[in-house]
């Protein structure tokens, strides 16, 4: 009878949640796939393994995470696969970043509704000349920018919440955005903004002619060049008298 087969949707939903009951992290990456997830799924392993096994030996349900949850990560996040640590800071960033777009695809995919990765902080990058800003100026800066820009500050608070690049995020356009439910299309898979990147795009929208308007002339969300944010985050360090914090950091 047609109510004893599955949709093939629901089956995927299923073979997820069983997947995660067993910890089975190689059978989770597969079901979800490359494309999903932007990354080559040996990477993927190796990027999670550790918040797998540990979460496995210290019964965290990775689906239905626990309120200390972000408390809980910074340890297998920052535990090493073999040898001796500390972690180089860009390994840490790509574990961040790959729980973050694991779980958009989970997301995508109908087994979660939102990310347990929202609000979770960037670790940041490596670079020698550029050291790894204080949160508090990231807090400050934000606070500047959105007093005086909030085109500037919509577009920290992406980068900030949700580890958007500078040419995915200046290429963004309001048809790939669904205000009611906060829905972003990225390059690859769905993505439901944090309640601040939601609140710091409304200006933006409003000014643009509204959800319609702006959606049917598929309006683009940031009117500025990589030349023009990056002018604009030079002078906002300044107002917020904190060290100049460049993009990539």
């Amino acid at each position: 009878m047609p109510g004893d087969t599955l949709h093939p949707a629901d089956e995927r939903a299923l073979k997820l949640s069983q997947a995660f009951r067993e910890y089975d992290l190689d059978t989770i990456a597969a079901t979800l796939g490359i494309e999903a997830l932007s990354r080559p799924l040996a990477q993927v392993h190796s990027n999670l393994r550790q918040v797998f096994t540990h979460a496995q030996t210290d019964d965290i349900d990775l689906l239905q995470p626990p309120a200390h949850f972000h408390t809980w990560l910074a340890g297998p996040l920052s535990t090493p696969n073999r040898g001796p640590g500390p972690l180089k800071i860009n390994t840490l960033t790509a574990r961040v970043v790959t729980l973050r777009v694991f779980y958009d695809a989970l997301i995508t995919e109908g087994v979660l509704t939102t990310n347990p990765m929202t609000g979770y902080p960037n670790p940041g990058s490596e670079h020698a000349s550029d050291p790894i800003p204080d949160r508090e100026d990231i807090e400050q800066l934000l606070r500047t920018a959105k007093a005086s820009r909030p085109d500037l500050f919509a577009a920290l608070t992406l980068i900030d919440e949700h580890a958007f690049q500078v040419r995915e995020l200046l290429g963004l356009k309001w048809s790939r955005y669904e205000p009611s439910t906060g829905e972003l299309l990225r390059a690859r898979i769905v993505t439901t903004l944090s309640k601040p990147a939601q609140l710091a795009l409304e200006p933006l929208l409003k000014a643009a002619g509204g959800p319609l308007y702006a959606t049917e002339q598929a309006l683009p969300i940031f009117a500025m060049t990589p030349e023009d944010l990056r002018t604009q985050l030079w002078k906002a360090c300044k107002v917020a008298d904190i060290p100049h914090i460049p993009l990539r950091a």
